[in-house]
């Protein structure tokens, strides 16, 4: 069974892809087949409906998706330089400011260093974009997958609790549904959530006459799936161009930036997500810190859910283990 996941490992992708569309879907599914169709038309109705909203979104929003990207290359060069001016001019006040060479030399080392990072970030950020398209069949096949999830789920759980011995099945079967909490409220509850941020600085970048307002939304959408992190990560494209305007457009950006964060955090996470995963925050934080470590971006996004699963877990064992445990 090891080998066999194993040889899979190439579409493990497409796996996860698929879990999470049947989670995202399987309520409509199910909302559909309560009016009287049955499960495979029900299924295809639903995918009929999203394949004609992402027909639309692709119709209507990736011409402009692709000409802000040859925005973005063609202003690269431009962008570039203008940092360059500003460094060069904090250069110069700093070199009249009397700070001693020893410091002044750090200084510029750590403005190098400070370069050299944003032009790798830059240039990883370009390589993930054009990575996307190894990944087209992985995304294709993720549907395919999904339909056969949703079409026999409850088989799948059927067959699966068949296994599990008698006089464990009880608590099996509850484990396994505090678990499901989780990840319904990381999958449907983070992407609803990151969705309606992704629109709303999309919105509040286009009234502030930003350039590539769409880009800045759906990076800051992206993001805010980091948990704490991700609304700061989220706004430092949108802060970096507005410093290359005015300070006046800084502070209007950072403020709307703020705005949503707060009206996120506040309204809509609490109303959406809810209190489900149940971490301290400071431990969220050395997770975040811990899967960036070992995974990057991709640690990011999952190290919050699945040390959350753990925690599930860990908790069974203590309830099961030890009575008193509480």
């Amino acid at each position: 069974m090891v080998y066999f996941i194993y040889l899979l490992r190439g579409i493990f992708l497409s796996l996860i892809l698929a879990v999470v569309i049947t989670y995202l879907f399987y309520p409509l599914v199910r909302a559909v087949e309560h009016k009287g169709v049955s499960r495979i038309s029900a299924i295809f109705i639903v995918y009929a409906a999203m394949s004609f909203i992402v027909a639309g979104l692709l119709l209507y929003g990736m011409p402009y998706f692709i000409a802000q990207m040859y925005r973005v290359a063609e202003a690269a060069p431009g962008y570039a330089a203008q940092v360059q001016q500003f460094t060069a001019s904090l250069q110069i006040e700093y070199a009249q400011a009397g700070i001693p060479e020893t410091l002044r030399r750090i200084i510029d080392e750590r403005i190098g260093w400070l370069e050299n990072i944003l032009v790798e970030q830059a240039e990883r950020v370009v390589e993930t974009l054009l990575g996307l398209a190894g990944y087209v069949f992985n995304i294709i096949l993720a549907p395919v997958f999904a339909f056969y999830l949703l079409k026999d789920i409850e088989l799948f759980t059927d067959r699966t609790v068949s296994f599990i011995p008698p006089q464990s099945r009880t608590d099996v079967l509850a484990l396994g549904s505090e678990i499901s909490k989780i990840i319904d409220s990381y999958v449907r509850g983070y992407l609803l959530v990151s969705l309606i941020v992704g629109i709303m600085t999309g919105l509040a970048m286009t009234v502030l006459n930003m350039e590539f307002a769409l880009m800045l939304g759906i990076f800051a959408g992206m993001t805010n799936l980091i948990p704490y992190f991700g609304p700061l990560i989220g706004a430092i494209p949108a802060i970096a161009l507005a410093l290359l305007v005015s300070k006046w457009m800084v502070l209007k950006v950072a403020i709307a930036y703020l705005v949503i964060q707060q009206f996120e955090s506040a309204i809509i996470g609490p109303r959406v997500i809810g209190k489900r995963v149940g971490l301290h925050p400071l431990f969220v934080i050395l997770v975040l810190l811990a899967g960036i470590q070992l995974y990057g971006l991709t640690g990011l996004i999952l190290s919050v859910p699945l040390a959350a699963i753990l925690r599930v877990i860990f908790r069974f064992t203590l309830r099961k283990f030890i009575p008193e445990y509480n």
